[in-house]
Formats: structure tokens, sequence, C-alpha cells
């Protein structure tokens, strides 16, 4: 390539940047990915037959996914959301027989201005840290004012961390655009339909497709198998998948635009298909434009759907005294790359919980730090492989750090709880609480189990001095569980073993 036409390229790169910037940013798009069709696919599509590809083999392709946060480390795409995008889209490729796997270890960039990107600066991102030879997927808070993109000259994909959870089907679509799909309606990106006026047969120098399929080959996306679609804005589906809006063709034959393509507007609830004509051309886009994404064989490593991680430490209903670090440990699962880590705390005024932290992590063991005293944890474990997202979460457990005293007063500290006897028997059906707080006033007993749940609540007049309750445990399996006193002066937590 001479010097002027490279320099001609580069100045057509900063055009389109700054184009689809502005788009973006303008109209808040769902997707921000260029309008124009690539020469590629006008070629694949002028003579498909030149393209021929064997159906029916399934195509694992690896993907290089960059979690982007901000300068402080923060904000990154946990591997919860992770695992839940890489399971709906495989889900979503898989009557293409393509299915992505994660290549190499996952990518952490802490940059602000990444994290919340134009276009132009998504560009310079992509450049910098494309792995070649994969799909690259970068995650971050606001790529260009957009759910997500694909960029052509980057030859990356970009997306927003709000548009991309289990049921959103962004990524399928931007990928769709990776190899090649341009939107169901193509050409009229920008322009907004009106049912009022007359519909041309060229919009912005695309000819309209029609619902006799005249032009099909040629016209809108180019794909005889998508009907005609006018809609460029995000549009609801009705209980058929079908557009609200009804469109007229140049022809005046009516429509409405079927929401099922993920290549549409439609909203993610009504997506759930690609057409038979787009998959064989993303597949002969792979094959012929793509090769290097065939490389590298895998073969999927899949955790069973049955698994579930065992968590070691600490134990159910286990009692920190100090607050310097606590370790988590779980049992290693095989085929697992990553572990997401949820970790609540538990409201002892109404029994709820709340999401305190959420982790990732690529060992079986996590160390926590800086935890609030006298609160009661409750947490689980979920593994993700490099293919299988489809994963589910450990059976929680329950432990407490602290002095098990919050008070409103330090001298209220020497009145207190406890549990017998240790451990308490089942066939007894209860087990006896010895309890001494200040004054009359109405006191709450709580047993927490080791998933955090309450399976026991007694609400009752204490008197002041030490006085003895009984709980039931009728129905109640053995195992470790917290009894939980709160009065207005203050809470107290004690440990409780049941047994057969």
């Amino acid at each position: 390539m001479n010097l002027k036409r490279h320099q001609f390229y580069l100045l057509l790169l900063v055009l389109i940047a700054g184009y689809s910037e502005i788009s973006a940013q303008a109209t808040g798009d769902f997707c921000a990915t260029p309008p124009a069709k690539s020469e590629w696919l006008e070629s694949y599509q002028r003579n498909p037959e030149n393209y021929a590809v064997r159906s029916g083999e399934l195509r694992y392709i690896p993907l290089t996914i960059h979690l982007v946060g901000n300068d402080e480390g923060s904000g990154f795409f946990t591997g919860e959301q992770l695992a839940d995008a890489l399971c709906t889209l495989n889900e979503d490729f898989l009557p293409a027989d393509l299915q992505f796997f994660i290549a190499g270890d996952i990518r952490y960039i802490s940059n602000s201005t990444y994290y919340q990107h134009t276009f132009g600066q998504g560009f310079q991102m992509m450049q910098e840290n494309n792995v070649p030879n994969t799909v690259n997927c970068y995650f971050v808070q606001d790529p260009g004012g957009a759910c997500g993109y694909f960029s052509p000259g980057a030859d990356a994909v970009a997306m927003s961390k709000g548009c991309s959870g289990v049921n959103s089907h962004t990524w399928a679509h931007e990928l769709g655009h990776f190899f090649s799909l341009p939107h169901t309606f193509s050409g009229w990106e920008g322009t907004d339909y009106s049912p009022i006026d007359p519909t041309p047969a060229f919009i912005n120098g695309r000819r309209v497709e029609r619902m006799d399929g005249g032009f099909c080959g040629t016209a809108g996306d180019g794909f005889c198998d998508t009907p005609p679609d006018y809609l460029s804005y995000r549009w609801p589906c009705n209980t058929e998948g079908l557009s609200n809006v009804q469109q007229k063709d140049p022809a005046d034959s009516t429509f409405r635009s079927d929401g099922t393509f993920f290549m549409s507007y439609a909203s993610d609830r009504c997506m759930n298909r690609f057409s038979d004509e787009q998959i064989a051309a993303m597949r002969a886009n792979i094959e012929f434009q793509r090769p290097g994404l065939l490389l590298n064989p895998f073969l999927p490593d899949l955790i069973p759907d049955t698994f579930e991680v065992a968590l070691l430490a600490p134990d159910s209903g286990a009692v920190f005294d100090v607050t310097s670090s606590v370790t988590l440990e779980w049992e290693a699962v095989p085929g697992a790359i990553g572990y997401a880590i949820d970790f609540d705390l538990y409201v002892p005024f109404n029994g709820s919980t709340i999401n305190f932290r959420s982790y990732t992590t690529s060992t079986n063991s996590l160390m926590l730090n800086n935890l609030q005293s006298n609160r009661t944890y409750i947490w689980k474990v979920r593994p993700f492989g490099r293919y299988d997202g489809c994963t589910a979460y450990s059976t929680p457990k329950a432990f407490t750090v602290g002095t098990f005293v919050d008070s409103k007063d330090a001298s209220l500290a020497a009145y207190g709880l406890r549990a017998f006897p240790q451990p308490a028997s089942l066939s007894t059906g209860h087990f006896s609480v010895e309890y001494e707080i200040p004054g009359n006033e109405l006191a709450q007993l709580r047993l927490i189990n080791s998933s955090g749940q309450i399976v026991q609540t007694l609400q009752f007049e204490a008197q002041p001095g030490k006085q003895t309750a009984e709980v039931p445990t009728r129905g109640l399996p053995p195992g470790f569980y917290l009894l939980e006193l709160t009065t207005s002066a203050g809470r107290w937590v004690e440990k409780l073993s049941l047994s057969r």
C-alpha cells in the first residue's frame, strides 16, 4: 500500500468513527454499528454458491474477553454477569451450529476513558488490546451511548454491561454484525418510518425491500428469508412476535415487522433466531473471511448441570471474634476457569438479605477484609467454564463476625443469650434459651439456618433479669443454626447445633 492510499484509509476511518460517534450519542442507539454493508457480504450475496460450506458441523469460536473498569479498578462486569451472558449467547447461536468459548485469560483494563468511551476512543482501545485470531469483546459501562457496536475498522465488539444480562440478546446481535450481517431494516438506519408518507423505492441509497420478494437479494439486508422491516428504533412486539406498527411497502402492500430476528431492533423478549440465509452467511464468513478463528481446535469441558460446589470453610454458623480477615474456601471444580461469589449481608430486622459485595476469582478461595462487626454474612459460589456459563450457585452458607452484641450502650454488653443443651437433640422437639435483658420490652427470637433462611420466629414480652424460654424444633433438619435475640437495647447472636 502506497503512502497516499494509506493516508486516505486513515482519514476514512476517522470520518467513520466521527459519524458513528455523533449518531450513537445523539440518538441513544441500541446499536452503533456503522450501517454500510461489507464488501465481503455484497460479494457473497451476489454468488453464495461460491462460498459453499459444510452445514451441520459444530464450530467452536474463540473469544477474548476484555472487562473494562474505571481508573480506580472498579466497575468491572462480574463473573456472574459474564457467565449469564455466555450462557445466553451459546443458546442463541446453537441453531447455527456455532458455539463460543473463552480463549486464554479474561483480561482486565482499568481505564475510565475506555469505560465510558466515544467511538473514536473505543477504536483506540481495541487497537491497543485486540488479540489476533479471536473475537475480541469489550464489556464497558457506556460504548458510545449505545447498547453495543461492532467496529469494522478495529474488528472488535464493544458491549454495555447494562445490555448484557441473562435475558439480553445484544451480544448475539453484535456478533451477527461481526460475522457480516446487517440489520433486517438495512437502509433505514437513522431514518424514521412514517406510515403517513408513501414508502419510497430507495432509502439512503438502498433499495427498499418489498412483501412480494422482488429484488430481495439486493434490497434491504439482501436476505430473501427475512421479510421487510422499516423500523430503525427499539420496538415491542405483540403476542405473535410482530410489530404493533403496520407498515406499507412501495407497492402499498401492508405488513408488520418480524421481531423474532436477532438482527432487528425488536425488544429482547421478542428475539429468538437467525434466519437460515443469515446462518449460511455467518458460517461462510468464518470459513472464507475469518479462517484464523478455526486455527485452534477446542473440545468443551462441560460442568454437569447437577454439579453443586461444596463450600468448605467457614462452616455454617461459624463465629469470628475479629474482623481482620475471613477466608472463604470451596471445592475446586473440574473445567472451571472462574468462580462468581455472591456475598450478602443478612438484615435482622426483616429477615431479608442485601447484596454486600460480588467477587470473581480464578482460584477456589477468597480472602475477605474489612468486614463489618456484629453482622451475619451469607455466601455462595458459582463456577463457570470456558464454554459453559449455564451453571448454578451452590447452596449458601452463613457466618457471623463480631462480638454479637450490637447495643446502644456499652454497659449492656453484660446482658446476653445462651442456647442449651449444645448440641440440642431434635428428638425432644425443642431446645432451651436463656436470656437476660435490662427491662420490660418486646423481644424477638429468630432461628436462622446455614443458608441464611429464617426457620423459626418467636415474639414475646420480655421481663428484666435472667429468663428461660423454649423454642420448638419440629420439622427442622440437623445442622448448624444461628439464634438471634433482638430488642430495642441491642442484638445478640448465639451459635446452635441440632442433632438427631
